[in-house]
């Protein structure tokens, strides 16, 4: 289903800036089983990843175009994506302790990581992000509570934020951004708050604190950034996406929990596309609602 707004019935005011909305419960093409994963990739086209292990690409405007299946699937399914310069697809296959690696077609290309808390293992990935130069930050929670690097040949490099990391530590860092300054931005998602890491791995700064009010995260998933330099953070906790600026100061949030357009159920990203429109992955309704991200009357404050 796509549904350009204001042309449905629905549209109303309570859906500020809502632009479109795409997706509907189901199995086909274009439909969702409880997405919970989307990047940006090549062409612009955003890739989507639900719990029955399919990934789909759409264009812009939300029109499907083709999708394939993770090739393992029943012990769980993948809980993040990235997207590197070259145009492939890493996912983050959570309950198999490894990324897998796809072309941006779809052609399977191959897997690393194993099970474990050594250098270089995963226990539970949540989320990938790529570098220009083709290295892969990973996220990963269950234990290690970490982000490791890697080269763009799959070799470990470094980790860093566990639970022993003092005022660094992460419990289920669940999303990634890179800046253009090569810094790293961390959904902290159990910590309620998000965190600025150097390429190194170094505490820059933290934002946010547990709550519901103006300024506070509940169970940040997702996280991007708007071309103005302020971020969109989709709250699963909250069912809201607040957006702040760079210092962390809020400057309002768009959603509510519910099932009509412009409410949401347990959003678990917000990915930005040309022209500052945000993708936000309305998972527990089973579609994504698009919306102005710079524009001033989108944000409730």
């Amino acid at each position: 289903m796509l549904c350009w707004l204001p042309a449905c019935d629905e549209s109303g005011a309570d859906a500020p800036g809502l632009e479109f909305v795409f997706g509907e419960t189901g199995m086909g093409p274009g439909e969702f089983s409880y997405p919970r994963a989307a990047v940006r990739g090549a062409n612009d086209r955003l890739y989507i990843v639900d719990k029955a292990a399919r990934i789909q690409c759409f264009t812009r405007d939300g029109r499907f175009a083709f999708g394939w299946r993770m090739p393992e699937w029943q012990a769980g399914k993948p809980t993040g994506l990235g997207a590197g310069p070259d145009g492939k697809i890493y996912a983050a296959d959570t309950h198999y302790s490894h990324v897998t690696v796809f072309d941006a077609d779809g052609t399977h290309i191959g897997e690393f990581g194993s099970r474990g808390e050594g250098p270089g293992q995963f226990i539970l990935p949540t989320d990938v992000a790529v570098t220009p130069a083709g290295d892969i930050y990973v996220a990963e929670y269950g234990g290690n509570d970490r982000i490791s690097k890697f080269s763009p040949s799959w070799e470990y490099l470094f980790s860093f934020g566990g639970r022993a990391a003092g005022p660094a530590q992460l419990q289920r860092p669940q999303a990634l951004l890179l800046d253009d300054d090569g810094t790293l931005w961390v959904a902290d998602a159990c910590n309620h708050r998000i965190c600025h890491f150097t390429a190194a791995g170094e505490l820059l700064g933290t934002f946010g604190r547990d709550g519901a009010a103006l300024g506070e995260l509940r169970f940040p998933y997702g996280l991007d950034r708007l071309t103005d330099g302020t971020f969109v953070v989709a709250e699963y906790g909250n069912n809201r996406v607040q957006r702040f600026d760079a210092s962390g100061h809020s400057l309002g949030v768009w959603g509510t929990a519910g099932r009509k357009p412009g409410q949401l159920a347990y959003p678990w990203a917000a990915v930005v596309a040309p022209g500052d429109r945000v993708f936000i992955l309305d998972s527990g309704n089973n579609r994504v609602q698009v919306i102005r991200g710079l524009a001033a009357d989108t944000w409730r404050r």
